[in-house]
């Protein structure tokens, strides 16, 4: 997850620091919205921000993330035919194809009387992190990006003085610990992660990091103190 991403406990979805404080009243007021269309037992109380605090008093944004995300996905509902959950406004287009099967959620003795209850695993849609940009992508979108973004790369780093250029970074391979050669996704995104940080060149006036083409950026704006 990128440094600067934030993660909006109603929808799970990431933000810019600036964006976000625009889109959680407007996503939380769509909400509220669909709650209310949503069967009595299946509303839910409405979510509170969660905020993590360090032992310092400052803000622990990685754990806020993990917490927003938790209660974004505390959000989801299950479709009572196929058991797979979703966002309620989500929840109505699948249902106008999802049909009950034999032996199906929808068989079985319904758990409304006793009140909506999560399912037991909510898993989120998985991504893979660029190993250059430290961005996240689509399974698919994955493969279209990353010869994008090399390319990109070499561009900005030619651009560089002699003494920043870097070497061509190598996409990082993890394979499983079960000995199958099956990729150990997570661990993958992990590594992925390490090696874009390894791309943010300094700025030799505050000497914070940036990929190179932010670093041009900032420069213009950023003075000797």
């Amino acid at each position: 997850m990128a440094k600067f991403l934030r993660v909006c406990y109603i929808c799970g979805k990431q933000f810019g620091l600036h964006s976000i404080i625009i889109h959680e009243p407007q996503c939380l007021e769509k909400w509220r919205t669909e709650n209310e269309k949503l069967p009595k037992h299946q509303r839910r109380p409405e979510p509170r921000k969660p905020e993590a605090i360090k032992t310092d008093g400052s803000h622990d944004a990685a754990a806020t993330n993990a917490a927003a995300f938790a209660s974004a996905n505390a959000q989801l509902i299950p479709c009572e035919n196929c058991g797979r959950s979703f966002l309620p406004d989500r929840l109505s287009v699948h249902q106008r194809s999802c049909k009950p099967k034999d032996g199906g959620l929808s068989s079985r003795t319904p758990e409304s009387s006793t009140g909506y209850s999560s399912p037991p695993a909510i898993r989120r849609p998985r991504t893979v992190v660029c190993y250059l940009c430290g961005r996240e992508y689509g399974t698919t979108s994955i493969s279209i990006h990353e010869p994008q973004c090399l390319k990109k790369w070499h561009i900005e780093n030619d651009k560089l003085p002699r003494h920043l250029r870097r070497p061509e970074p190598k996409k990082p391979e993890v394979i499983s610990s079960t000995g199958k050669g099956a990729y150990d996704i997570d661990a993958l995104n992990e590594a992925a992660w390490r090696s874009s940080q390894e791309q943010l060149v300094p700025c030799g006036i505050c000497g914070r990091t940036f990929l190179p083409d932010r670093l041009i950026v900032h420069q213009r704006s950023c003075k000797p103190k």
